[in-house]
C-alpha cells in the first residue's frame, strides 16, 4: 500500500487537501507544528505489474526435477528479468534455488545490502578496478584472463580473504571467456595464485533452444577441454534454462537458469507446465469515438477503417512497452483482445476498443498476461522475450502474490 505524507503548517494549510477527498482515516501523528497527515490511496493506479511468487516455486521445481542434486542458479540478472532482483531471489532461495546469478558487481552489491548471504556468481566480465568490491562483498567471479585474476588476488591478500572465481571457456559464442586452447595454462596460472580459489568451470551455449548442430559442437568442444585439464574440485556447468530442459547429459554439476523460472517458454521446454510469473497491467485512462478517415497517435500512422472507440492507457514506452509494438501490438480487456493502433507513446498506449464490451474508464488492460504471452508479444516486436520483461522500467510498481 502507497502511503501519501502531506505536511500541514499554517503557510500549506490551503494546500492541503480535504480529508474527505481519501478513503481512509487520518492517523494521528501528535501535536507537532507541522503535523503530518497520512492518507491512503490506490496503490496502482496507472500500470503495475503483478508477480505470481507461488509460480515462481512451481516452475524452480519444474527445473529441480530435470537436474536432481545439481546446483541450481537462478539467473537473476537484469532486475530479476523485469520481475525485481532482490524480492525474487530472497523468495527463490527459500523456494528451490541454490545460487544466484547476476551480471554486474553492482547487483551482487545489491543483493548483499539486502541481507543475501548465499552464493552469488557474477557471470560477466569485471574490471580489475571492481576487484576490491567484489571481493569484499564475496561475490563469485568469472575470469577469463591472469591479468584479472592477479587484481583480485591482490584485493583477497590485502583483505585477509580468499575469493572464489570460475573459469568461462569460450566455446562458440563468441563473447568473452577464455579459448580452450589458452584454458590448460590459465588454469595453472589461476590455481597458483595466493588468495584465490578456482571453484568451476563453464560454458554458454549459443542456440541451445532450437540448433542442436551448434549445441552439440560446442558440448564437444567443452568435453575434449575437460579431459585434458585437471577437473579436482571443479564445478562443470554449462546449461541455461533451455539445455536444462533438452539435455539431461549437460546438466553437469550445476544450470544457471533465468527465463525457464518466470515461465517464460519460447523453447516448449516443460510441454506448457511451466507457469508465467509476471503479468503487466494499465488502466483505461481515456476514451474518445474517432469517425472514420481519422488518424490516430503521432505522425498519423494509423486510420481509423471505421468509427473507432479509441481507449487510452496508462503505460507506453517510457514504462518499457515496445515502441515496436505500435501498429502490431495488442491488449485483452475483459478478455477480448483491443490492438494497439498508431505510434505507442512515451506515457500512454492507444487501443482500438471498438469491440469490448462496456469498456469504461478505469477499467483494467493486460499488456502481458491472459492470452498476451511474452512470446507472442516478442515475435509481434521482432525480438526476444528477454528484452520483453527486461525493459519494464522501475516506475512501474511491482505487486508480489503470495496467493
Amino acid at each position: 500500500m502507497y502511503i501519501g505524507f502531506v505536511k500541514v503548517g499554517e503557510e500549506r494549510a490551503k494546500r492541503t487537501r480535504r480529508l474527505s477527498d481519501f478513503p481512509c482515516k487520518r492517523l494521528r501523528c501528535g501535536a507537532h507544528p507541522l503535523s503530518v497527515k497520512i492518507t491512503c490511496v490506490n496503490p496502482y493506479p496507472r500500470t503495475w505489474i503483478e508477480i505470481d511468487l507461488p509460480a515462481l516455486a512451481h516452475n524452480l521445481a519444474l527445473v529441480r526435477g530435470r537436474i536432481g542434486g545439481a546446483v541450481l542458479t537462478l539467473v537473476a540478472k537484469a532486475d530479476a528479468y523485469g520481475h525485481g532482483l532482490v524480492p525474487v531471489a530472497r523468495f527463490a532461495l527459500r523456494n528451490g534455488a541454490d545460487w544466484i546469478g547476476v551480471a554486474t558487481v553492482q547487483e551482487g552489491i545489491a543483493l548483499r545490502d539486502a541481507g543475501i548471504d548465499s552464493p552469488i556468481l557474477v557471470l560477466s566480465p569485471i574490471l580489475e578496478v571492481e576487484a576490491q568490491q567484489a571481493v569484499f562483498y564475496d561475490l563469485r567471479l568469472m575470469v577469463e584472463r591472469l591479468d584479472l585474476g592477479q587484481a583480485i588476488s591482490q584485493a583477497a591478500q590485502e583483505m585477509g580473504r580468499q575469493a572464489i572465481t570460475h573459469l568461462p571457456v569460450d566455446t562458440g559464442l563468441a563473447r568473452f571467456g577464455a579459448s580452450p586452447e589458452d584454458v590448460p595454462d590459465l588454469l595453472a596460472g589461476l590455481r597458483r595464485l595466493p588468495g584465490l580459489k578456482v571453484e568451476g568451470i563453464g560454458t554458454h551455449f549459443a542456440d541451445s533452444g532450437f540448433n542442436r548442430e551448434r549445441t552439440a559442437e560446442q558440448a564437444a568442444t567443452f568435453g575434449a577441454l575437460l579431459s585434458k585439464i585437471d577437473r579436482e574440485g571443479l564445478m562443470i556447468h554449462a546449461s541455461n534454462s533451455a539445455a536444462t530442459s533438452k539435455y539431461p547429459e549437460h546438466v553437469h554439476d550445476m544450470v544457471r537458469v533465468g527465463i525457464a523460472a518466470y515461465g517464460i517458454d519460447p523453447y516448449d521446454m516443460f510441454g506448457g507446465l511451466a507457469r508465467p510469473v509476471l503479468t503487466w497491467k494499465a488502466r483505461v485512462m481515456s476514451l474518445r469515438r474517432r469517425p472514420a478517415g481519422s488518424l490516430v497517435s503521432y505522425s498519423g500512422t494509423f486510420e481509423c477503417p471505421r468509427e473507432t472507440l479509441v481507449a487510452t492507457l496508462g503505460a507506453g514506452y517510457g514504462d518499457g512497452y515496445p515502441r515496436s509494438l505500435s501498429n502490431a501490438g495488442f491488449v485483452t480487456l475483459g478478455g477480448v483482445r483491443a490492438p494497439v493502433i498508431g505510434l505507442v507513446c512515451m506515457d500512454q498506449v492507444l487501443v482500438d476498443v471498438t469491440n469490448v464490451p462496456s469498456v469504461a474508464i478505469g477499467d483494467e488492460a493486460c499488456l502481458i498476461g491472459d492470452s498476451a504471452t511474452v512470446v507472442e508479444l516478442s515475435h509481434l516486436a521482432k525480438t526476444n522475450v528477454h528484452e520483453i520483461v527486461t525493459r519494464i522500467m522501475s516506475r512501474v510498481p511491482r505487486r508480489y502474490r503470495m496467493e
